[in-house]
């Protein structure tokens, strides 16, 4: 049962946000949990006129639940359910469902919006395209290296019905069966890397020429570029104030562990940023490096490999930087 003090809080969101859509286009945020998306959405979310929307498909949320009519990751993935969920979308963007209304309390809250801000972690991969067409959405796809990705995430929550839902057609035999040998014996890491590489595949396999693809490593160790591709691409009219919120860690940051935690609080996460990057390797051996890395392979994805700490171009949009790439430290 909602206690009286939830009730509470849920109508006062409901209330919190008047959104109307304007000229300037939504924003939809595709990519992983732990990926560095609600630093970015922070960031973007700085800007004029946006309603920050996370997480509107996560079905372990009741009131996702009894909005979409659609309570198991397998329907959500079912074609047939398809133009319910795209409705859904256009309702967020037009303003008609307000349960997903940001909290007044939050840094950059606006009472008045017009552009939809939302954060999609849990679905839609396969039909990027038609829902950033039928909302009015640039897409971004934000993309981090599988392994820190995984040793940060403690459930896989859509890892079966990826393989066992119409999401499987996006995909060869050799493909799944490769996919289920790995659900059914393969470590916790192996199924995290699995899991990230059936999510990521879809898109990376449909890019369209307007989606801006950016990576969480880019855009810790060459925010500036990254940040001037995003006020260029998503029409964000204070480049200002992206650049001066660069440095405030996420709201999310204390889930990471107590020495990423204590980086943020010293300092040295901005002294030193390479190290955010990276420190997964203190964490994974070479020989289980290759071998996780082989999984992302299986499934067409090269953009990071084995033995490179970066993405390869063109996910890395600078030239710089090439040692970084081979895991180099630099100077």
């Amino acid at each position: 049962m909602i206690s009286m003090r939830k009730t509470a809080s849920l109508a006062l969101r409901s209330l919190s946000n008047w959104h109307r859509p304007g000229e300037l286009p939504n924003v939809f945020v595709f990519t992983t949990p732990r990926s560095g998306s609600t630093w970015l959405m922070e960031l973007i979310n700085t800007q004029p006129g946006f309603k920050q929307c996370d997480e509107p498909l996560d079905l372990r949320l009741p009131s996702i639940v009894s909005r979409l009519g659609i309570s198991s990751w397998k329907e959500l993935q079912k074609d047939a359910n398809w133009p319910v969920v795209e409705n859904y979308f256009q309702g967020l963007c037009d303003g008609r469902y307000r349960f997903l209304n940001p909290s007044p309390f939050v840094p950059n809250y606006k009472p008045v919006t017009n552009r939809l801000l939302a954060k999609i972690l849990h679905g839609g991969e396969g039909q990027i395209a038609r829902l950033a067409e039928s909302c009015n959405a640039r897409v971004v796809l934000l993309l981090r290296h599988p392994i820190p990705v995984s040793l940060s995430r403690e459930v896989y929550p859509r890892l079966d019905a990826f393989l066992e839902s119409d999401y499987s057609n996006y995909f060869s035999p050799d493909e799944l069966d490769y996919g289920r040998h790995i659900l059914r014996s393969g470590s916790d890491l192996e199924k995290g890397v699995l899991d990230w590489s059936l999510q990521n595949a879809v898109p990376l396999r449909s890019v369209q020429e307007d989606w801006l693809v950016i990576s969480y490593e880019e855009l810790v160790l060459r925010p500036g570029p990254v940040i001037g591709r995003l006020a260029d691409s998503l029409a964000l009219r204070d480049q200002h104030r992206l650049e001066v919120n660069l440095a405030k860690p996420s709201a999310t940051v204390r889930k990471s562990d107590a020495a990423t935690i204590a980086m943020f609080d010293d300092g040295r996460a901005e002294r030193d940023p390479w190290w955010l990057v990276t420190r997964w390797r203190e964490k994974v051996d070479e020989d289980e490096e290759r071998r996780l890395m082989e999984i992302p392979a299986r499934f067409g994805i090269d953009c990071y490999r084995f033995g490179e700490a970066l993405p390869l171009p063109p996910v890395w949009m600078g030239e710089e930087l090439p040692a970084l790439a081979r895991g180099e430290a630099p100077d």
